[in-house]
């Protein structure tokens, strides 16, 4: 048998069988009317969208499960970063305490005097600090007896400090300064006084409070941090010149020290952004 006649064959044969195969579906078909037409042809749209909507769903779902988890690991990164400046502020303020009382407190006299001469015996108090836009004043507290040094009170202002209540920090220090400014931790309090208005932003301020620390407490462990500060500070505030000056006496002073590190990592910065 030729190629041609199997040809013909399927030709004759198959078309037939497959026009009675489709028959019932055709005339099925055929039967409905146009409304009926149109309610399949909507179910059929219907659940197409169903589908993609549901799809949708599940898609969003899962990009608001990445987002919560995405919140979730930066508040926590947030939270170590805030433990750790805690821990700084503390242990570092452990440190610099335990230096100056074992050191007799002269250092933390104003001046650099002891402390029975540094004020005189009829000096009065020093008058108040004036404290940011925001903070109202607060009344001195009055001295506890037996606690000459104000140790519990420089102890609560300290830690109002770590918790970032930065205006409650700053009136605590100041009536600290007042009911005890002749305490070992007169240094001290003056340094995170200032420290306070810094992270506060009130630069101005901050600037007159690590000066301080500098003026009335040559002697202190404190002078190296406030005058990298007050470097720092300039820089806030735009003062590139004086804050150039400022980084610079650092480097002069206290050669082949931390602080010194610090200026000169500041310097470099600042001579990148071109100032």
């Amino acid at each position: 048998m030729s190629l041609k006649t199997v040809n013909y064959f399927v030709k004759t044969i198959s078309l037939p069988l497959l026009l009675t195969s489709f028959s019932p579906l055709v005339v099925a078909e055929s039967s409905l009317s146009v409304e009926q037409r149109l309610g399949r042809l909507e179910n059929l749209l219907q659940n197409q969208v169903l589908v993609e909507q549901t799809q949708r769903m599940e898609q969003i779902q899962q990009e608001l499960t990445a987002i919560r988890e995405l919140v979730e690991s930066q508040e926590h990164q947030l939270g170590l970063i805030k433990q750790r400046q805690r821990n700084l502020y503390q242990d570092m303020d452990r440190r610099l305490n335990d230096l100056e009382i074992k050191g007799g407190g002269q250092s933390s006299s104003p001046s650099g005097k002891s402390p029975a001469t540094a004020a005189g015996p009829s000096s009065p108090v020093p008058p108040p600090v004036a404290v940011s836009a925001g903070a109202t004043k607060a009344p001195a507290p009055a001295p506890v007896s037996g606690d000459k040094n104000g140790k519990s009170a420089y102890a609560q202002a300290f830690n109002t400090l770590k918790e970032g209540k930065y205006q409650q920090a700053i009136l605590a220090f100041n009536s600290f300064q007042q009911s005890y400014p002749e305490s070992v931790y007169g240094a001290n309090a003056q340094y995170w006084l200032g420290e306070a208005y810094s992270v506060s932003r009130d630069y101005k301020t901050a600037l007159t409070e690590f000066q301080k620390v500098v003026n009335q407490y040559p002697q202190s462990n404190k002078v190296e941090g406030a005058m990298l500060k007050i470097g720092y500070t300039y820089y806030e505030m735009g003062d590139w010149a004086s804050a150039k000056n400022a980084l610079e006496a650092v480097t002069v002073k206290f050669p082949g020290t931390t602080v010194t590190r610090k200026a000169k990592e500041r310097l470099q910065r600042m001579k990148r952004e071109g100032h």
